[in-house]
């Protein structure tokens, strides 16, 4: 879905601006995990590939708390 891969890794953000260091720590660990490069996810973007692993690397980081 267009777009997805873009509200996924923004989701782990949250709308505080700057975000909190937990917040910060996530999205690190979510770009790591994923292995994606957060400036080519963009509102534009249909990659059910990229989408896949940024859903896994979520469950998986926000799993364990």
């Amino acid at each position: 879905m267009k777009g997805r891969a873009y509200q996924l890794l923004r989701s782990c953000i949250g709308d505080k601006d700057p975000p909190t260091a937990r917040s910060a720590f996530i999205y690190a660990r979510i770009i790591m995990r994923a292995r994606v490069v957060p400036e080519e996810i963009t509102p534009a973007l249909d990659d059910p590939e990229i989408e896949r692993r940024l859903e896994h690397a979520l469950e998986e980081i926000l799993r364990r708390g």
